[in-house]
C-alpha cells in the first residue's frame, strides 16, 4: 500500500502542475487542439514505452474491444475541459470541483452496482471534501 500511496501523491502532483500549464496555454489557444497535442505526445510515449516493454500484445488485445474508443475521446475532452476551466476559475477550483463530483459521482455508482459497502462514513467523507471546496472556491 506504501508504493501505491507514493504513485497517488506523484499523480496529485503532476495533475495539478498539468492543469496549471493547460489553463496557461489555453488562454491564448483552443483548448481542443492542446488537447490532441497532449494526446498525440501520450501516443508517442506509449508507443515507446510498449516498444521497449514488447507489450504489443496487449494492445492488440484492447484494441479488439470497442470501450476504448469513447474512453479516448473522453480523455481528450477531459483534458481540454481542465484547461478552459482552470484558465477562468483557476487550478484549485477546477480541481477542487472536479474530485468533489467525482467522488460522489463513485459514491453513487458503488452504491448502485454493489461494488462497494455504502455506509455513513464514505457519505460523509464526500460530504466533508463538498464542505471544503465550498470553501476554497473563489467567488466574484
Amino acid at each position: 500500500m506504501g508504493s501505491a500511496l507514493f504513485v497517488a501523491v506523484g499523480v496529485g502532483i503532476i495533475v495539478a502542475v498539468q492543469v496549471a500549464l493547460l489553463g496557461d496555454v489555453t488562454r491564448r489557444l483552443h483548448p481542443l487542439a492542446v488537447s490532441v497535442v497532449l494526446q498525440v505526445a501520450g501516443v508517442v510515449g506509449g508507443l515507446v514505452w510498449t516498444a521497449v516493454t514488447h507489450t504489443w500484445a496487449d494492445v492488440v488485445a484492447v484494441t479488439r474491444s470497442a470501450w476504448w474508443v469513447p474512453l479516448g475521446v473522453a480523455g481528450w475532452l477531459l483534458v481540454a475541459a481542465l484547461g478552459y476551466s482552470s484558465a477562468r476559475i483557476g487550478v484549485v477550483a477546477t480541481l477542487g470541483v472536479s474530485v468533489a463530483v467525482q467522488l460522489a459521482a463513485g459514491l453513487a455508482f458503488d452504491a448502485a452496482t454493489g461494488r462497494a459497502a455504502i455506509g455513513p462514513r464514505p457519505v460523509l467523507g464526500v460530504l466533508l471534501l463538498a464542505a471544503g471546496v465550498a470553501l476554497t472556491v473563489q467567488r466574484g
